[in-house]
Protein backbone atom coordinates (compact mmCIF):
# COMPACT_ATOMS: atom_id res chain seq x y z
CA UNK A 1 0.00 0.00 0.00
CA UNK A 2 2.77 2.38 1.18
CA UNK A 3 4.27 1.67 -2.74
CA UNK A 4 1.24 2.21 -4.07
CA UNK A 5 0.73 5.63 -2.25
CA UNK A 6 4.71 6.65 -2.94
CA UNK A 7 4.44 6.06 -6.47
CA UNK A 8 1.39 8.05 -6.95
CA UNK A 9 2.68 11.29 -5.31
CA UNK A 10 5.74 11.52 -7.79
CA UNK A 11 3.35 10.41 -10.46
CA UNK A 12 1.25 13.86 -9.59
CA UNK A 13 4.60 15.35 -8.25
CA UNK A 14 6.27 15.01 -11.60
CA UNK A 15 2.89 16.37 -13.64
CA UNK A 16 2.88 19.27 -11.79
CA UNK A 17 6.71 20.44 -12.34
CA UNK A 18 6.47 19.24 -16.08
CA UNK A 19 3.01 19.93 -17.59
CA UNK A 20 4.23 23.51 -18.59
CA UNK A 21 7.17 21.63 -20.07
CA UNK A 22 6.17 18.54 -21.79
CA UNK A 23 2.35 19.15 -21.73
CA UNK A 24 0.51 18.30 -25.35
CA UNK A 25 -3.45 19.13 -25.30
CA UNK A 26 -6.10 16.64 -26.56
CA UNK A 27 -9.75 16.52 -26.78
CA UNK A 28 -11.91 14.46 -24.17
CA UNK A 29 -15.15 13.37 -24.25
CA UNK A 30 -16.81 12.26 -21.27
CA UNK A 31 -18.98 9.23 -21.59
CA UNK A 32 -19.36 8.25 -17.56
CA UNK A 33 -19.57 8.96 -14.21
CA UNK A 34 -19.02 6.96 -11.11
CA UNK A 35 -20.04 7.77 -7.65
CA UNK A 36 -17.19 6.58 -4.93
CA UNK A 37 -17.55 6.36 -1.36
CA UNK A 38 -20.79 6.83 0.87
CA UNK A 39 -21.77 9.68 -1.36
CA UNK A 40 -19.30 11.43 -1.30
CA UNK A 41 -17.65 11.88 -4.22
CA UNK A 42 -18.01 11.09 -7.87
CA UNK A 43 -15.13 10.42 -10.90
CA UNK A 44 -15.70 11.61 -14.51
CA UNK A 45 -14.83 8.76 -16.71
CA UNK A 46 -13.57 10.03 -20.21
CA UNK A 47 -11.94 8.90 -23.41
CA UNK A 48 -9.23 10.80 -25.40
CA UNK A 49 -7.41 10.34 -28.97
CA UNK A 50 -3.71 10.84 -29.53
CA UNK A 51 -3.01 9.72 -32.97
CA UNK A 52 -4.91 6.76 -33.96
CA UNK A 53 -5.16 4.94 -30.08
CA UNK A 54 -8.05 6.26 -27.69
CA UNK A 55 -6.83 6.17 -24.31
CA UNK A 56 -8.53 6.69 -21.08
CA UNK A 57 -9.07 8.11 -17.67
CA UNK A 58 -10.88 9.57 -14.75
CA UNK A 59 -10.80 12.91 -12.58
CA UNK A 60 -12.44 14.20 -9.84
CA UNK A 61 -16.27 15.81 -10.00
CA UNK A 62 -15.86 19.65 -9.24
CA UNK A 63 -19.14 20.25 -9.34
CA UNK A 64 -22.63 19.36 -7.46
CA UNK A 65 -23.38 15.38 -8.67
CA UNK A 66 -26.56 16.94 -9.72
CA UNK A 67 -24.63 18.63 -12.17
CA UNK A 68 -22.43 16.13 -13.33
CA UNK A 69 -24.74 13.95 -15.87
CA UNK A 70 -24.86 17.84 -17.53
CA UNK A 71 -21.96 16.81 -18.72
CA UNK A 72 -21.71 13.06 -20.10
CA UNK A 73 -20.91 13.64 -23.91
CA UNK A 74 -19.45 16.99 -23.93
CA UNK A 75 -15.98 17.55 -25.11
CA UNK A 76 -13.32 19.46 -22.42
CA UNK A 77 -9.43 19.75 -22.62
CA UNK A 78 -7.63 17.28 -21.67
CA UNK A 79 -3.45 18.01 -20.82
CA UNK A 80 -1.56 14.66 -20.79
CA UNK A 81 2.58 14.59 -20.72
CA UNK A 82 4.38 13.79 -23.35
CA UNK A 83 6.84 11.18 -21.86
CA UNK A 84 3.66 9.38 -20.31
CA UNK A 85 0.37 9.46 -21.31
CA UNK A 86 -1.07 8.14 -18.33
CA UNK A 87 -0.29 11.07 -16.40
CA UNK A 88 -3.12 13.09 -17.58
CA UNK A 89 -5.85 15.42 -16.37
CA UNK A 90 -9.37 16.41 -17.44
CA UNK A 91 -10.30 20.18 -17.27
CA UNK A 92 -13.99 20.62 -16.44
CA UNK A 93 -13.61 24.40 -16.62
CA UNK A 94 -12.33 24.19 -20.32
CA UNK A 95 -15.02 22.97 -22.63
CA UNK A 96 -13.67 22.12 -25.77
CA UNK A 97 -16.10 23.83 -29.28
CA UNK A 98 -17.08 21.41 -31.58
CA UNK A 99 -15.54 23.69 -34.06
CA UNK A 100 -12.46 22.32 -33.09
CA UNK A 101 -11.67 18.93 -35.25
CA UNK A 102 -8.64 17.64 -33.66
CA UNK A 103 -5.66 17.96 -31.12
CA UNK A 104 -3.45 20.15 -33.39
CA UNK A 105 -6.32 22.52 -33.49
CA UNK A 106 -6.82 22.80 -30.06
CA UNK A 107 -3.04 23.00 -29.72
CA UNK A 108 -3.56 26.22 -31.44
CA UNK A 109 -6.76 27.23 -29.68
CA UNK A 110 -5.13 27.54 -26.20
CA UNK A 111 -2.08 29.27 -27.55
CA UNK A 112 -4.57 32.50 -28.85
CA UNK A 113 -6.11 32.39 -25.54
CA UNK A 114 -4.06 32.92 -22.92
CA UNK A 115 -6.84 33.41 -20.64
CA UNK A 116 -7.42 29.91 -19.95
CA UNK A 117 -3.83 29.58 -18.88
CA UNK A 118 -4.77 30.22 -14.66
CA UNK A 119 -6.84 27.30 -15.55
CA UNK A 120 -4.27 25.10 -16.29
CA UNK A 121 -2.33 26.16 -13.55
CA UNK A 122 -4.95 24.97 -11.14
CA UNK A 123 -4.15 21.09 -12.15
CA UNK A 124 -7.92 19.74 -11.32
CA UNK A 125 -7.91 16.64 -8.96
CA UNK A 126 -7.02 13.44 -10.53
CA UNK A 127 -7.80 10.38 -8.28
CA UNK A 128 -5.22 7.76 -8.27
CA UNK A 129 -2.85 7.86 -11.81
CA UNK A 130 -1.87 4.38 -11.55
CA UNK A 131 -5.54 3.75 -12.13
CA UNK A 132 -5.37 5.26 -15.88
CA UNK A 133 -2.91 2.57 -16.81
CA UNK A 134 -5.78 -0.03 -16.45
Amino acid sequence: MIGIFAYDYFIKKDFKNNYRETGEYAVGTIHGIKEYGRGTGYYYLYTFQVGNKEYKGRCDGEMPFSKGPQNIDKRFLVLYLKNNIHSNVLYIEIPVHDSIKNNSELEKWVLRHPEVNPKLDAIPGTGFFFENYF
